[in-house]
């Protein structure tokens, strides 16, 4: 009764709410499922493909709805005493189990000498051995992996607290961050071939039909975006700086979405201990979850949002950044870059009427309301 109560009295404050009731949301993505998964839950193809003309085309990947730690968090220290208790603990049961073990062979031992025969083994004294047996086995498998644990947890802190020292103040205050709509963004960097059909011209100093666009300007990149969402029937747009890092990170917190060391980087992009000071094809290195490429490296990325100076708590929900300012933001580092400045959550800024050539982009589509679907989990 009480149920059917709260469920009738639900449904009258929907009533008398109406429009004000609050809106259908996305499911946000767990963390574990792939993106065909999470697309096939949300009823939305994992893929997109725009047609540019003359049989040029852009692929886009869909980015799930999510929650993400935005910037560099400091890391929680190791706790090492609850470590060195389990492996006290593993030590303390292997020496008993052993006891016991010595105990009951001593035992048969003793009694053998005594009556001048061969060892007898009762059934319960040979079952009892087993047991004690078992147990030191298990107890060391319980003190080894308890030593490897906290091994690895003291590497793994020392790489977040390096991540954290080398982090800008820029990149703060760190803060949670909540993408409530999935979005589609370029599997890879705008290319040359795909610049030139929509706007004409190539203004690239490095010269190659898959190479990514450079020497274009924020201004510049609008005019693509206005007339490629002319040809292809969509409405394209940059990603804003959340939705840069999020897709970047694809569900990682390291330096890169590879991993945290130089060697991870090499597998992810272009920097300059590999570029040989130049860009390259793009979708040669290594592809995040999500099924992005060239995040790290070949060149920066501009996004939709003006630069602030510092990162804001708020908003935590689908932020836009400063609504006037100099400077965009740039993303994702450069083939002249070192690793530093290749990392997931590093920020530059750039005006937006100046061209660099080190400087390209990625677009998003967004998806459309009518398409939301409930989870049906």
């Amino acid at each position: 009764m009480q149920r059917v109560l709260l469920g009738l009295l639900s449904l009258l404050s929907a009533f008398a709410h109406g429009s004000d009731a609050p809106a259908q949301r996305w499911p946000l993505w767990d963390g574990q499922e792939t993106v065909a998964d999470y697309a096939q839950r949300v009823n939305l193809p994992p893929t997109k493909t725009l047609d540019l003309g003359n049989g040029v085309t852009l692929e886009l990947v869909l980015i799930p709805a999510g929650e993400f730690i935005m910037g560099t968090p400091e890391p929680t220290p190791v706790d090492e005493d609850g470590f060195r208790g389990k492996i006290l603990t593993g030590q303390a049961l292997l020496a008993v189990s052993g006891g016991v073990l010595l105990v009951l062979l001593g035992a048969v031992v003793v009694q053998a000498i005594r009556k001048r025969r061969r060892p007898q083994y009762s059934l319960a004294r040979f079952l009892a051995m087993i047991v004690a047996a078992g147990a030191g086995v298990l107890s060391g498998a319980h003190w080894w992996h308890s030593a490897r644990t906290l091994e690895s947890a003291k590497a793994e802190y020392q790489s977040a607290l390096g991540r954290y020292n080398a982090a800008p103040d820029w990149e703060n205050p760190v803060h949670k961050v909540t993408i409530t709509t999935p979005f589609y963004i370029g599997k890879y960097e705008v290319t040359q071939q795909q610049y030139q059909q929509v706007i004409g011209v190539n203004p690239s100093q490095f010269k190659g039909r898959a190479l990514p666009v450079e020497t274009v300007s924020w201004d510049d990149v609008q005019d693509f975006i206005k007339k490629a969402s002319q040809s292809a029937g969509q409405s394209l747009r940059l990603p804003t700086e959340a939705e840069w890092e999020y897709a970047c990170r694809a569900g990682t917190q390291t330096v890169y979405y590879t991993g945290d060391t130089e060697a991870d980087l090499e597998r992810a992009g272009w920097d300059v201990k590999n570029s040989k000071n130049t860009t390259h094809p793009v979708g040669q290195k290594e592809a995040n979850a999500f099924g992005l490429y060239d995040m790290h490296g070949n060149v920066r990325e501009w996004c939709q949002d003006w630069c602030n100076e510092s990162y804001k708590p708020e908003p935590t929900v689908d932020p836009q950044g400063p609504q006037d300012g100099e400077c965009r933001v740039l993303r994702g580092g450069f083939w002249g870059n070192n690793p530093r400045d290749c990392r997931s959550a590093a920020r530059v800024r750039g005006h937006p009427e100046n061209c660099y050539e080190d400087v390209g982009f990625r677009v998003v589509v967004g998806v459309a309301q009518e398409n939301k679907q409930d989870s049906k989990r």
